[in-house]
């Protein structure tokens, strides 16, 4: 989000606005070739094993080495606006977040600045400087599952973040200490969560539902959707 003043020269950028937004190259548009698509498969391949290479050899996430790659290259690692998920995190913990400054909130206050707010938030990162979207991310998730009716786009935003969670602690351990995991994952709300399913195997484990369950993956999740 960006606030433009009457003078188009002058612009003032919020907290978490990427990098790319400035000066990002136009995407290529229209069906890709079987050709691209394979040369790009190639390449996401060998890029996800030189990040499980060095999440082993350093002993990080595989989130935080991501992070750190595209903080080096002066990018954001995903479109995810920080920024929001922090000014809700505030709200639950604005007498934790307001300490940082040394500030209180009097009972009959409103709801600080701001500017009080983008402070706080730099202090934030200042103090959890590889983590801090993790707990942001933690903390939207469970508010996202705090028992709040959901809507179809909801649902499949919160699916969206426990899959990506748990595949990465999944990548992780197989990174570290040689776990490997067969995963398959579903929503059971009938009709809503139809899209919802999907499935992940570590390295070690590849092709595991075909060779041993004969389901490729499509079968598998529908198994899970009939069991649930």
């Amino acid at each position: 989000m960006s606030h433009y003043s009457p003078d188009s020269n002058n612009h003032e950028w919020f907290p978490e606005e990427s990098l790319t937004s400035r000066s990002e190259e136009l995407p290529v548009v229209g069906r890709r070739s079987a050709e691209t698509n394979a040369a790009l498969d190639a390449g996401f391949a060998a890029i996800d094993q030189t990040l499980l290479e060095l999440s082993r050899s350093t002993a990080m996430p595989m989130n935080q080495v991501i992070n750190l790659f595209m903080k080096s290259r002066g990018r954001t690692a995903s479109s995810i606006n920080y920024w929001n998920l922090y000014s809700n995190y505030f709200k639950d913990n604005s007498k934790q977040e307001l300490a940082r400054l040394h500030q209180d909130l009097p009972v009959e206050a409103r709801t600080p600045s701001a500017t009080v707010r983008k402070d706080c938030y730099a202090k934030f990162k200042e103090q959890y400087p590889d983590t801090f979207q993790d707990i942001l991310d933690m903390h939207d998730e469970m508010s996202s599952l705090g028992g709040v009716p959901q809507t179809v786009s909801q649902r499949a935003q919160a699916f969206q973040r426990l899959q990506k969670r748990v595949t990465n602690i999944l990548d992780v351990a197989s990174a570290k200490f040689g776990f490997e995991s067969a995963m398959v994952m579903c929503g059971k709300i009938v009709n809503q969560d139809a899209s919802l399913g999907h499935v992940h195997t570590t390295p070690g484990a590849t092709d595991f539902f075909v060779t041993r369950c004969r389901a490729d993956n499509d079968t598998i999740i529908g198994h899970l959707k009939a069991q649930v």
